[in-house]
């Protein structure tokens, strides 16, 4: 087992190999003074020699020690033998915070002073990887943002390679205290404001008490994410973005450009996607042949956990398993009324507003549907019959029984809150009564 000395040393030199592997001229280093991009630019120089070096500072101007950074910044480059090249700029908050507005400064202006077909050097590391990565993971991205931080990428022209992605924020602290380096503390690290400083102070440290080896276990994620395999799961994640409906529904349209294994994979992606059981593959091939393949008419269902997968028109959806309606609730206005199997129902009383019904009717109550209702909806010149319209309306068969309908004596004047009676509307200067469904079951 090497000691820390032989280690250092083992390091250093495996990074200066690693770096000859570029040819290009000359060689950039993003350097900001702090511990990463020092050892970075030192490593550097002591593979390409410093003539073909170049450190690249950019001044944010975010603190009162600004221009002492770029000083300190300036004499450590003298002393190595290589240029620098500076830019001051502002930052100015955007959208995304300060700490992407700096970013974004430093990569537009990386763009700008990275001479073509060159290669620019960060000093990013195993801890700025796994912080990127519960960043993103916080920010609700997808499978390609936990990717993190490409080891090595292509922007515009040039090449970015971050070498000291695998080692952590602790062995960047001995090799650079082996090599006896300079660098410069960012007060800013410490203010818990930023994002990436909470959780780099005060989320991550609890992981390490509870699991030391986090780290190592994120950067193996990254990698599996990363790897050759994982382009299919890109490409299913995409194909489901497009078939999801708004209502979590499955869209069955152009099944013809798949196959009977991507079919397959797209069905378990979207159970998964759904908070569902995941089946076996002989269930999920009984969803594609009985329910993906029944007639359009047809009402096939095939169970699955707690509710079955159905078919509506050129869509597929889980559906619960509900209680029946019971009997409905007496009406009083005003008042809500909990109403198993169909949700919550109220009448209440509004001065204004449009779709209000009028406030005279006689012998309100809730019915449930038994068949042959009509309405003339508002809108509409004639009478049609209720199911042709929740037809139209696209209202599911499995929650057409479940409809509260709102009947002055003998006649429908309101189905739920999507239909109402033209016939009995209110004036728009008097008092009306608004129906409120709450669909809770």
């Amino acid at each position: 087992m090497l000691n820390p000395r032989e280690w250092t040393a083992t390091v250093h030199q495996d990074l200066c190999r690693d770096l000859r592997q570029f040819n290009a001229e000359p060689v950039f280093v993003g350097y900001s003074g702090g511990i990463d991009s020092s050892l970075l630019l030192r490593l550097a120089c002591d593979a390409f020699g410093p003539e073909r070096v170049t450190a690249l500072h950019i001044n944010h101007g975010l603190s009162a020690q600004a221009g002492q950074w770029q000083d300190f910044c300036q004499r450590q480059a003298e002393q190595l033998g290589c240029q620098l090249k500076t830019h001051a700029g502002s930052v100015a908050s955007a959208g995304n915070g300060l700490e992407a507005a700096a970013r974004d400064l430093r990569y537009q202006q990386f763009g700008r002073m990275v001479t073509e077909d060159g290669v620019l050097l960060l000093g990013h590391h195993l801890d700025d990887q796994v912080e990127t990565f519960f960043l993103r993971l916080m920010r609700g991205t997808g499978l390609q943002g936990l990717k993190a931080m490409a080891r090595l990428s292509r922007r515009g022209s040039y090449q970015l390679y971050r070498p000291l992605l695998d080692l952590s924020r602790q062995q960047i602290v001995s090799l650079a205290t082996h090599l006896q380096l300079e660098w410069i503390e960012d007060d800013s690290n410490a203010q818990t404001r930023f994002d990436r400083n909470y959780l780099r102070q005060t989320v991550l440290p609890l992981l390490e008490a509870r699991w030391p080896a986090y780290r190592q276990r994120v950067h193996n994620l990254i990698g599996l994410i990363d790897s050759p395999q994982s382009d299919a799961v890109f490409e299913l994640e995409r194909e489901l973005h497009h078939r999801l409906s708004h209502d979590q529904g499955f869209k069955l349209v152009q099944l013809d450009a798949l196959t009977g294994e991507q079919l397959l994979s797209l069905l378990h992606a979207w159970l998964r996607a759904i908070g569902q059981q995941i089946p076996s593959k002989a269930r999920l091939e009984e969803i594609a042949s009985a329910v993906i393949a029944a007639q359009a008419d047809a009402m096939p269902e095939v169970r699955l956990g707690q509710g079955a997968v159905r078919r509506h028109g050129l869509a597929l959806y889980w559906v619960a398993d509900r209680v029946e309606p019971g009997p409905a609730p007496a009406l009083t206005v005003g008042v809500a009324s909990a109403w198993p199997g169909v949700g919550q129902v109220r009448l209440v009383l509004a001065d204004s507003g449009p779709d209000r019904l009028k406030a005279d009717l006689a012998n309100l109550h809730w019915r449930l549907r038994v068949g042959g209702e009509t309405l003339r909806p508002v809108g509409r010149a004639k009478r049609r019959d209720l199911k042709r319209l929740l037809q139209e309306y696209r209202v599911k068969p499995w929650d057409r029984a479940r409809l509260p309908l709102l009947y002055s004596a003998d006649e429908l004047i309101a189905v739920g809150d999507l239909l109402l009676s033209a016939d009995h509307l209110a004036d728009q200067a008097e008092p009306g009564l608004q129906v409120i469904w709450q669909n809770t079951d």
